[in-house]
């Protein structure tokens, strides 16, 4: 039987869906938690004496405060989904072209592709001393961190987090001369169940820990401004810089997440990139390279209204 607590949680994931509560509500639930918690500190008070004051109101009050702490949580998590892009696209390395960011945006993206030629010098030298499973292994993994070789000079962006996405970007195009920018939004809703759980849980990891990022970061920024211009609060502001850590470590976890979502980017790219092409009603290609120049002739179709020269049906 379920109970109480399941049945809640059940309408709370119909309603508002699993992918905003796990990957923005519960962060912002994390951070209003531990700013509720500094608050009290800053204005000498304990959780005790929160508890206290709390049970002073009646149980319409509690109710009614309650209902008004929920709502005012979810609004502030819509309002965090509505910048969770904005602040992705910031994490990747597309950031404002300004005099100062353009360079900095040059320096670091050199500095990826360094790393990224390194890694590839390594695999040659394994290569050459007949060390083939670690070169394979080491060629896999820069593989899913940066964009392939041919790519890295035009392709690298500043952060590393970028560099794996864009990395299963230029998968589809490399191996299917597919643009998955132009692409992916067309084939998504054409996959089945599976393909799309798989896909939607690797996606919620990754959203969840750069809101978990950009919330420590904002709390280990504010927090410590706002307690040392109090006064007298220099260890609890000291304290709330612990917040930076936290912010490191779901850096740490957005790359690995990034990476395991392009994996799955990839494994629907290999296994269903034709269904696109059955629902569109394409004559399918046997031959790959026939497929490839399908494939850019159906991109340059959506994105710039090149008329179509594939046989078979097809409507925009």
């Amino acid at each position: 039987m379920n109970t109480l607590l399941e049945v809640g949680l059940g309408s709370a994931e119909r309603i508002l869906g699993s992918r905003f509560l796990i990957a923005v509500l519960l962060p912002v639930l994390l951070a209003a938690g531990s700013s509720g918690l500094a608050a009290l500190a800053a204005t000498d008070h304990t959780p005790g004496d929160a508890l206290r004051a709390w049970q002073q109101y009646s149980a319409s009050g509690q109710l009614m405060a309650a209902l008004w702490i929920l709502l005012g949580l979810i609004a502030a998590a819509y309002v965090l989904a509505l910048f969770h892009l904005p602040l992705l696209r910031l994490l990747e390395g597309y950031w404002p072209q300004t005099a100062l960011l353009r360079g900095l945006a040059r320096r670091r993206a050199e500095r990826q592709r360094s790393r990224a030629r390194a890694g590839w010098d390594r695999v040659r030298e394994l290569h050459d001393a007949g060390e083939r499973t670690g070169g394979s292994t080491l060629a896999a993994q820069l593989l899913m961190a940066y964009p392939p070789p041919p790519r890295l000079e035009q392709g690298c962006l500043p952060t590393a987090l970028g560099n794996r996405l864009r990395a299963a970007e230029y998968y589809p195009l490399e191996r299917y001369g597919i643009d998955a920018v132009v692409i992916w939004s067309r084939l998504r809703p054409l996959l089945p169940p599976e393909a799309t759980d798989r896909v939607t849980s690797a996606r919620t990891a990754l959203d969840g820990a750069i809101s978990l990022l950009g919330l420590s970061a904002a709390f280990g920024t504010v927090w410590p401004v706002v307690l040392l211009l109090r006064g007298g609060h220099a260890t609890l502001a000291a304290l709330t810089l612990l917040a930076w850590p936290v912010a490191w470590a779901a850096h740490r976890a957005s790359l690995q997440a990034a990476t395991a979502y392009g994996q799955e980017v990839r494994v629907v790219f290999d296994l269903h990139r034709r269904a696109l092409l059955r629902h569109l009603e394409l004559d399918v290609p046997d031959d790959p390279a026939a497929e490839r120049l399908l494939w850019d002739d159906l991109a340059q179709f959506y994105l710039r209204n090149v008329p179509f020269a594939g046989s078979g049906r097809l409507s925009p």
